[in-house]
């Protein structure tokens, strides 16, 4: 039985470690004349496959000196989308643990309301009743 073949492998800039990245990002950063400090740092982390806290940290390993500005200007926006991120994750498990509006505490399935605003459905004890007769259509 032969081996399944394996795809091909990413880039090598995008495989590199810390070190090999700054070995290599030496001799790249020489071809990057004409340019500015945030256009190579832009280009630095689509190249190296990096966030940009690594960027603007290896970059000033490497000597590159970075608006002040800028580099506030950017952590704040990066702190923004996180907890954008953070507010939308709490959003989705509010709303995955939040009761379902077609039961409460008396009713597993609230079918209508009367015209005097009673309710009417199956109640849980019911529900338990139909699950233990037809456990195939539990869900």
């Amino acid at each position: 039985m032969s081996r399944k073949k394996k795809g091909p492998l990413p880039p090598r800039a995008l495989r590199m470690n810390h070190a090999g990245r700054l070995q290599s990002a030496r001799h790249w950063l020489a071809s990057q004349t004409g340019r500015t400090p945030v256009q190579i740092a832009k280009s630095y982390r689509k190249r190296y496959g990096v966030d940009w806290p690594c960027a603007l940290r290896e970059l000033s390993e490497l000597g590159i000196h970075l608006d002040r500005r800028w580099v506030a200007q950017l952590n704040a926006s990066l702190a923004g989308a996180q907890r954008a991120r953070r507010k939308r994750r709490e959003v989705l498990r509010d709303e995955a643990t939040a009761p379902d509006p077609d039961s409460d505490e008396h009713f597993a399935y609230i079918a209508g309301c009367t015209a005097g605003g009673a309710a009417y459905g199956v109640t849980w004890k019911e529900w338990e009743q139909l699950c233990r007769d037809n456990p195939e259509e539990r869900r």
